[in-house]
């Protein structure tokens, strides 16, 4: 027991229980609230918050007070650990791979192609699973051959020393090793797994609570590992952007980085990249890392909070070509020099920006001068969140002339017209209220006062048109390429209608089995005509009833149709342009019946663990109510 206490470090060390949920160790010692006082235990943090039991806290069982061990990430994501239940994992060696791949010779785990399982059916029989050329399979996975190793979840937390020679020798071969999932917490662990396998070129570490690479000079030098191309430390807890410069010089040839779920914040404090030989054990370094070779950089939700002082920074990175951001709370995109376009991420292909805090369409605007961007993620932002799917896609088309793909889905060049259209017609409307506005004032305003109320208003217009083309800055481009959309939306608008009013042509098409052979319809629908009203319109066409019915949109080129999910939304909501297809599907009720029950048990699994949460705490209250009245009677008994 003393042995295992030797390599217990709080805050870093990682275990495992008999079901498999990992914990960090925070706290080694006496419990308050344990029946020896000297009995030493674990205080852990389960990743799974639901494993847990309480936040750190127990009541003492001599003084009745709350005492505090440790604190967890969660109020019920603590436990204490007897040292005898602690599993620190397994050693990576030989034998550990060999378990993974078996031999051509070991038996089989599907004897005449039937695995040992079943599955249900619908009906609640039981259907054997097939699986066929396992023996094939078996054939592309002898470690002789082999060039790329998975080894995860398997408990793997240190090296066997006296098996690395061996190792090294039967796996020298090996490019690829995924070790997700594990109980690795030490970057000299890391380290030596990579000089153990010297021709690795992809190496993935996610789920590892390695943190970062410390200051302080460690077995390591520049340049050590020169083959690497790609690393994943997600969810391995990086806290600082020092461990992506030492990361830089260890590995000159990097190509794709990713290190997300971590707190990247304080790249703010580096300078921009100046040449230097450095040594990587010299402490902090303020420098930018070159990383030259870099075309793939994963930042997901790393407390990244301004493109100004942290995400251009990373426009240094001369090769970089895909960069994402996503569930960043950044709210805008900024240029570095607005005189100057163009010079920011001169080869960036993709953008991903999904779950920011963007709450404005001026937020991505400056988008558009990335002039090699072909790719761009954008969705569950706060400018999103008010509006349909389509609107919003088309909103992000119109603004962004040089995308091939949004949110993994091809820009069609019909699609393109028609976005670019609606935003001529939007920001026209827009333009002419804003205009009638400023003339009804300096109507009201001068009126009477023998002001040279045409130079007034002249002026009041020049700074109104001024400020409306900076938040529009497409907008004179599309008025000379759409010049007849906006005359409409103008006439639409002087004559008292809305552009939501302006019809469009749709097939509307049955997919349900009874109606699938009749001939789709061809209609002109008025662009506020609410989904209710279309789907009575289908059921007179098709004899589908109304209850029955889903329908969805599907523009030309996209994969992915749009399901139209609120019948009080109407058309132009969805952004339902000429020559769309909506599609008329049937409901199957007894599927949505046991979808219904699945989301029921869900929901009564969730309130029971919400319930074990409350009553956890309420239990620790009512204790803490007790030691009090304890404390508060033997202190009046005192007195007496």
């Amino acid at each position: 027991m003393d042995k295992k206490i030797q390599h217990l470090i709080p805050g870093k060390t990682r275990i495992r229980d008999a079901d498999g949920f990992v914990a960090t160790v925070l706290y080694i010692g006496p419990v308050a609230s344990a029946k020896k006082s000297d009995e030493l235990y674990a205080g852990v943090d389960w990743d799974d918050e639901t494993r847990g039991k309480h936040d750190g806290t127990v009541i003492c069982r001599r003084t009745n007070q709350i005492i505090r061990h440790f604190t967890s990430k969660s109020q019920c994501g603590g436990s204490f650990l007897r040292m005898s239940k602690l599993d620190l994992g397994v050693g990576l060696d030989l034998e550990l791979i060999k378990v993974r791949y078996v031999g051509l010779d070991a038996d089989l785990v599907a004897p005449n192609n039937i695995l040992p399982f079943t599955a249900k059916t619908s009906s609640g029989r039981d259907k054997p699973i097939e699986l066929l050329g396992e023996l094939n399979i078996r054939k592309r996975q002898q470690l002789e051959d082999l060039e790329d190793i998975a080894l995860r979840s398997m408990g793997i937390s240190h090296i066997v020393s006296e098996s690395s020679e061996e190792m090294s020798k039967v796996f020298g071969h090996m490019k690829e090793l995924d070790l997700a999932g594990n109980l690795l917490s030490d970057w000299n662990t890391i380290f030596n797994i990579l000089r153990l396998f010297p021709l690795l070129e992809v190496v993935s570490f996610p789920s590892n609570r390695i943190q970062d690479i410390p200051t302080n000079p460690i077995s390591f030098k520049s340049g050590e590992f020169p083959r690497i191309k790609l690393l994943n430390f997600n969810k391995c807890s990086i806290g600082s952007f020092q461990t992506i410069v030492a990361l830089d010089k260890l590995c000159p040839n990097l190509e794709e980085l990713c290190v997300g779920y971590g707190n990247l914040s304080d790249i703010s404090n580096f300078q921009a990249f100046q040449d230097n030989n450095s040594d990587i054990n010299s402490g902090h370094n303020s420098t930018m890392p070159r990383f030259s070779k870099l075309k793939l950089l994963d930042c997901t939700s790393c407390n990244l909070t301004s493109w100004d002082n942290e995400i251009m920074k990373m426009s240094s990175f001369p090769s970089l070509e895909s960069l994402i951001l996503n569930d960043n709370p950044l709210s805008y995109v900024t240029l570095s020099n607005p005189l100057n376009t163009g010079n920011d991420f001169p080869n960036l292909v993709k953008l991903q920006l999904g779950g920011t805090a963007v709450d404005s369409w001026s937020g991505i605007e400056n988008v558009a001068f990335f002039t090699k961007l072909k790719s761009f993620r954008f969705r569950n932002a706060p400018i999103t969140a008010t509006i349909g799917s389509g609107e919003a896609r088309a909103s992000v088309i119109a603004r962004l002339p040089q995308i091939d793909q949004l949110n993994a889905s091809m820009v069609t060049h019909k699609e393109r017209i028609e976005a670019e259209r609606r935003y001529v017609s939007n920001v026209s409307r827009e333009l002419l209220l804003l205009t009638t506005q400023v003339q009804r004032r300096e109507s009201n305003t001068d009126s009477g006062t023998g002001k040279n109320i045409d130079t007034d208003l002249d002026a009041e217009l020049a700074e109104t048109n001024l400020q409306f083309f900076k938040k529009y800055p497409r907008f004179k481009e599309f008025m000379v390429k759409h010049k007849e959309s906006m005359l409409t939306a103008q006439s639409s608008t002087l004559s008292g209608g809305t552009i939501s009013h302006s019809a469009v042509n749709v097939t509307i098409r049955s997919m349900a089995a009874d109606s699938c052979t009749c001939e789709p319809l061809q209609k002109r629908l008025p662009g506020n005509l609410r989904v209710g009203r279309l789907k009575i319109m289908c059921a007179r066409g098709f004899g589908l009833n109304v209850e029955l019915q889903r329908l969805h949109i599907r523009v030309d080129g996209d994969p992915f149709p749009t399901e139209l999910d609120d019948d009080e939304n109407t058309l132009a909501y969805y952004t339902v342009n000429d020559g769309a297809e909506i599609l008329m599907n049937e409901i199957d009720l007894e599927a949505e019946k046991n979808e219904g029950i699945k989301r029921a048990a869900l929901q009564n699994k969730r309130i029971e663990e919400q319930e074990r949460s409350s009553n956890a705490l309420q239990a620790l209250q009512k204790n803490d109510i007790k030691a009090h009245s304890a404390a508060a009677e033997k202190a009046a008994g005192l007195r007496m």
